[in-house]
């Protein structure tokens, strides 16, 4: 089972399979089984997947600092697996706050990687976050459970157990810490106009007011920015539903990530 260990942090990822290589990051809950679960690693059969549970999830060490929940530690944590796993140029494949970090990872290291596919709603460039403060203590009041029961009442399809169940698996800490730390930072706005990569947006219709205009407008900041808008889903139904998700990132992938490295 590989660990990489960075700056005194041990991150768990696992390696499978022979061809051009995705790195699959998840987002502020979970772990790296949720790809499986949800059958991304099925889809993306002919590809060398690097599973990854990054800091503060599943296997991987929690750093109770939060300094250690900087974006540019998330960032760096990936290139660390990459040259652990001997891996000079990847496609990212992100949820949600992954998805950020595929971007800021894209922007800051344009030479490790090939393609970018987010799933998630990006949110709308001037996007206020004043409400941050009381969201990051009800999560560490009424801890991750009930945080991701309300994520899941919130939408008109209940997602599966599994799902939840593995969300709820993060330590409310770890959450809230990563949260309070990227509150403080640019975000991805400022990290898409540098992005050299080929880079799809999947978002849900109704994730948010506006998604699919705001995944729109991000996706006209980069050279090679495009769309996949999958209507009437959910932020959490976004990931799940792989029935609407995998045909067009298998698709984009198929069409920009299928030299060898």
């Amino acid at each position: 089972m590989p660990y990489v260990t960075r700056a005194g942090v041990r991150v768990y990822y696992e390696d499978a399979g022979s061809g051009p290589v995705v790195l699959l990051h998840t987002g502020g809950g979970g772990d790296g089984r949720m790809w499986e679960l949800a059958g991304y690693t099925a889809a993306l059969a002919g590809y060398r997947i690097l599973l990854m549970d990054h800091r503060g999830h599943g296997r991987s060490d929690c750093p109770a600092e939060p300094q250690a929940h900087r974006m540019s530690e998330y960032v760096t944590d990936v290139i660390a697996v990459l040259d652990d796993a001997g891996v000079s140029r990847a496609a990212l494949l992100g949820y949600s706050a992954g998805a950020a970090v595929a971007y800021a990872v894209a922007s800051r290291h344009p030479s490790r990687v090939g393609a970018v596919a987010g799933i998630g709603a990006v949110g709308a460039p001037d996007e206020d976050d004043d409400d941050v403060a009381a969201w990051i203590a009800a999560i560490r009041t009424e801890g991750m459970r009930a945080e991701m029961e309300r994520f899941a009442a919130r939408e008109p399809q209940r997602p599966p157990d599994w799902l939840i169940d593995n969300l709820a698996g993060t330590d409310a800490e770890m959450f809230a810490l990563l949260i309070e730390a990227w509150a403080a930072e640019p975000g991805s706005w400022a990290d898409f106009p540098a992005i050299q990569a080929h880079t799809l947006i999947i978002c849900g219709e109704n994730e948010e007011h506006d998604a699919a205009r705001h995944a729109q407008l991000a996706a006209q900041t980069m050279p090679h920015g495009s769309v996949a808008v999958l209507p009437g889903l959910h932020h959490l139904q976004a990931f799940w539903r792989t029935d609407r998700s995998c045909p067009p990132l298998v698709k984009f992938l198929s069409e920009h990530w299928q030299i060898e490295h």
